[in-house]
């Protein structure tokens, strides 16, 4: 899982050089635009970023990590990817992106770590 895992933050940095670094995520411009100004485009963006976190650690739960820390995981997976494609953008380098794979996998491998010394 954290190969994987790393590897969509590599693919996602290839994503980013070919829109020359302009907006590999639209939905979070959207979310910094307007969290403070428009409720009900918050509450939406809010809802498909929870979408994306709950598939994402429905993927981390059925690789062995338990239902709440596989959440936590997701989040921070999320965020790391979402932060590097801000510095990325602001940097027009997709090195951000490609430090947060490394800091991605290692979440993902703690997580998986700390599920064997659950069981």
């Amino acid at each position: 899982m954290a190969a994987v895992t790393r590897d969509a933050f590599t693919a996602a940095a290839q994503t980013l050089r070919e829109l020359d670094f302009t907006d590999p995520c639209p939905l979070a411009t959207i979310a910094l635009e307007v969290a403070g100004t428009h409720e009900p485009l918050r509450l939406a963006t809010a809802e498909v970023f929870a979408s994306w976190t709950d598939r994402l650690a429905a993927f981390y739960r059925a690789g062995g990590i338990a239902g709440p820390a596989a959440h936590e995981t997701a989040s921070s997976v999320l965020a790391l990817l979402e932060g590097a494609f801000m510095l990325g953008r602001a940097a027009r380098s997709t090195g951000p992106v490609l430090a947060a794979a490394k800091a991605a996998a290692a979440v993902v491998r703690a997580a998986q770590s700390d599920a064997q010394f659950d069981v």
